[in-house]
């Protein structure tokens, strides 16, 4: 469990945070909403990667940040919400006449980009309660088997937002068709769902010898 959110982390996540942006922006020439979008998804994607790593090999307890990657989890998943909702803003400043409802009215298929926002609104509002209970005092207040369940389907916060950016790119006519990141990010979802069945697979074979031991 990762309750530290230090400043150090926080302000290093922000400089990461930036480079990607200006990669996106400055030398790919995509506009700032896309830039946001595809940061926050990369942002998503470390945090929701972390987790099962670490299952998959067991942290040890060594002072290096870069030695304790599950140290960084809330970090990445506070900035995956904030440039989300960064996202969310550019894309209806860069429309005057949308606002959250005719966002939603694409349909499925064809324009197809009001599912993908819908999902992408579900998204965000689980995030930002996820983020808003990733600080110590929160998580004492819920408790840790409430914050435990409550933080277990972060998984879902990642489908959700893989499903919209997919959507978004592969059955909308939005944008002309998917893109080099479209493809990314269905490899991106490919590896968390591999490396998360691994881990679960591993749980099962270690409860499993422990009980073994136990019973012997």
């Amino acid at each position: 469990m990762d309750t530290r959110n230090t400043l150090l982390q926080h302000i290093l996540v922000a400089i990461f945070s930036i480079i990607l942006l200006s990669l996106f922006v400055f030398v790919l020439d995509i506009k700032e909403s896309t830039a946001f979008a595809r940061t926050s998804f990369i942002l998503l994607f470390i945090t929701m990667g972390i987790g099962p790593l670490m299952k998959l090999k067991k942290p040890k307890d060594v002072s290096s940040p870069l030695k304790t990657p599950w140290t960084w989890r809330s970090e990445f998943g506070l900035w995956f919400t904030i440039i989300g909702l960064l996202h969310v803003v550019f894309v209806l400043n860069g429309r005057p006449s949308w606002n959250i409802l005719k966002s939603l009215g694409g349909g499925i298929g064809g324009g197809g980009y009001g599912l993908a926002n819908l999902l992408g609104y579900i998204a965000l509002i689980w995030a930002v309660i996820l983020a808003i209970t990733s600080f110590g005092k929160v998580i004492k207040f819920l408790g840790v088997k409430s914050w435990k369940w409550l933080h277990s389907f972060a998984y879902v916060l990642f489908y959700l937002v893989a499903t919209h950016l997919i959507y978004f790119q592969f059955f909308s006519n939005y944008g002309g068709g998917p893109d080099w990141f479209g493809w990314t990010a269905v490899v991106m979802t490919i590896i968390i769902i591999g490396i998360q069945s691994m881990a679960f697979i591993k749980t099962i074979i270690d409860k499993r010898k422990a009980t073994r031991q136990f019973e012997n």
